[in-house]
């Protein structure tokens, strides 16, 4: 076997294992929710709901033990869907819920 057969081989070889890691790292990507999921844990803590509406104003006095709770507990894509175009937001009622 020559020099250059052993390099397109080894080229090969190489570029199917590239693939199968690209492979398997986009099967293991989080599906994104539906805003019936994202809202779904914050309507069954009594008041959060009002909460999450008041915190989009800059008001996150609101934002008790529970509420925070069910928002930790969402994918980070539902801050995307519960304050749209308002990232800091999401990142204000995170560092609130921080300590809850």
């Amino acid at each position: 076997m020559g020099t250059k057969q052993m390099v397109t081989m080894m080229f090969f070889f190489l570029s199917v294992i590239m693939a199968l890691l690209c492979n398997n790292q986009s099967e293991a990507q989080a599906p994104i929710p539906n805003p019936g999921d994202c809202f779904s844990s914050i309507k069954k803590v009594k008041g959060c709901v009002d909460a999450v509406k008041a915190a989009t104003k800059g008001d996150l006095k609101g934002l008790g033990k529970d509420c925070c709770h069910a928002i930790n507990g969402l994918v980070n894509h539902c801050f995307l869907i519960l304050f749209p175009g308002k990232p800091y937001i999401a990142l204000r009622v995170k560092h609130a819920c921080y300590g809850n």
